[in-house]
């Protein structure tokens, strides 16, 4: 295979998935919503810049980068807002285990120098990062200040959710005691 078309699948097969891991990611929340009681009428925004399609309730951006979940409500326990926020940067993590297994085959199976080696390792091993620094930008407590300005990680907002569950707690103990 002519060299400049193998970069071209390459580009075109690395954009595809990149697309696809954002909205895996974002729909490891929509799983995480709905098994925690969640309703329907949640949308996934996937990608960022000029939008290229909507359907139904997913919206594609041109730029692989960035999504959002956005829930119909919010859940009704914290419980819930704890799973709904850890799905995505689980199913980051396991896609990324998953390209590293994709990867690790590829390379004991598929003759070396073959036109699919050439295409299919450099794009997993693409994948297998990608995913797994989704996973870490997204499961680390921080407040991004480059890209997405004043957004906070899933991990951030797991950590505000817990602090908030210690606090009610601490508060309903200290209502429930006639000593203080």
């Amino acid at each position: 295979m002519d060299l400049s078309i193998q970069y071209f699948v390459r580009i075109i097969l690395i954009w595809l998935l990149c697309l696809l891991s954002v909205l895996l990611h974002e729909s490891g929340h929509a799983l995480g919503y709905r098994i925690s009681g969640g309703k329907a009428g949640w949308k996934i925004v996937v990608g960022s810049g000029p939008r290229l399609i909507s359907i139904s309730r997913f919206t594609f951006g041109l730029i692989p980068a960035g999504g959002n979940f956005v829930p119909a409500e919010e859940p009704e326990t914290d419980k819930g807002q704890i799973i709904m926020l850890a799905g995505g940067p689980f199913l980051s993590l396991l896609q990324a285990v998953l390209y590293w297994i994709v990867y690790f085959c590829i390379s004991e199976n598929i003759q070396p120098g073959s036109s699919v080696s050439e295409i299919l390792l450099p794009v997993s091993t693409f994948l297998l990062y990608f995913n797994f620094f989704q996973f870490l930008f997204t499961a680390i407590p921080m407040r991004y200040r480059v890209i997405c300005k004043g957004f906070e990680s899933d991990g951030l907002q797991i950590v505000h959710t817990l602090k908030n569950t210690g606090s009610q707690e601490s508060n309903m103990d200290h209502k429930s005691n006639p000593d203080d």
